[in-house]
């Protein structure tokens, strides 16, 4: 369920940062309002969350999302309260809704929600002893997300794909694969610099990967997060060098 919330939050923000308005409605409790705030903070994005009168933080969402597409609002209701507003309604505010929507269940061992927080960066309640998704997870949605939504890449792309050969003493896996294309993208957190060892690692690894024929692309959580675009731009110029230069058409990654 996690992973569903997290791509479909993935998938919002690459309609905003297009410039498409896009409200995300969260309907629940306090798991709804603790992902979304999470999800903000492993991104650091400027985001809001409005909570109240359904109709009135609707239309301020409306308003907003109109003014700044890129930035990232949600609302957040009960889904009680989002049908008895929503029934009945044909105008353009419920189409938004419909299309923003996102149903979070509860989660018993998230806590109650304490004072509203109308801007990003904040501890969201319920992140206990751990987070509710790690700033690669998030990156990862969000561009597999963006490559799903480009017709040039669309459906070339798996999440965290395996190989048949080894590194250490696991099959190697890449956060994004085309195994028709030959092309792993790796998505790299802060401790990739940070950590020499990791750093290490990730050489070990691009090595391996190329001795397999694939081409490496490396890109920044942060930067995937903030705006995709760039990453989803490098990937269409890879993509088109190896169609252009593919030997045997149909040849996979092992």
């Amino acid at each position: 369920m996690s992973e569903a919330i997290l791509r479909r939050f993935a998938r919002d923000q690459w309609v905003r940062v297009n410039g498409t308005p896009r409200v995300t409605i969260l309907a629940g409790h306090a798991r709804a309002r603790a992902m979304w705030l999470e999800w903000l903070r492993v991104g650091a994005l400027d985001g809001v969350l409005l909570e109240g009168e359904l109709g009135v933080a609707v239309r301020q969402a409306a308003i907003r999302a109109i003014d700044n597409p890129a930035a990232p609002i949600a609302v957040h209701c009960s889904p009680s309260a989002l049908v008895e507003w929503r029934t009945g309604r044909v105008d353009r505010l419920a189409a938004m809704v419909d299309e923003g929507l996102v149903q979070i269940p509860d989660d018993d061992a998230v806590a109650a929600p304490g004072p509203v927080a109308s801007a990003s960066r904040s501890k969201p309640p319920g992140a206990r002893h751990g987070q509710l998704f790690d700033a690669r997870s998030a990156a990862e949605a969000v561009l597999f997300e963006a490559l799903e939504a480009t017709p040039a890449t669309a459906g070339r792309f798996e999440l965290n794909g395996y190989l048949s050969v080894r590194f250490g003493s696991n099959a190697a896996e890449v956060d994004l694969l085309a195994r028709r294309d030959r092309i792993a993208i790796e998505i790299d957190g802060f401790h990739h610099f940070a950590d020499l060892d990791a750093y290490r690692r990730d050489r070990r690894k691009d090595l391996l990967l190329q001795s397999q024929g694939l081409v490496v692309i490396r890109v920044l959580a942060e930067d995937v997060m903030q705006d995709a675009r760039p990453a989803v731009t490098s990937v269409c110029q890879v993509l088109g060098s190896r169609m252009g230069r593919r030997g045997r058409p149909g040849e996979t990654a092992r």
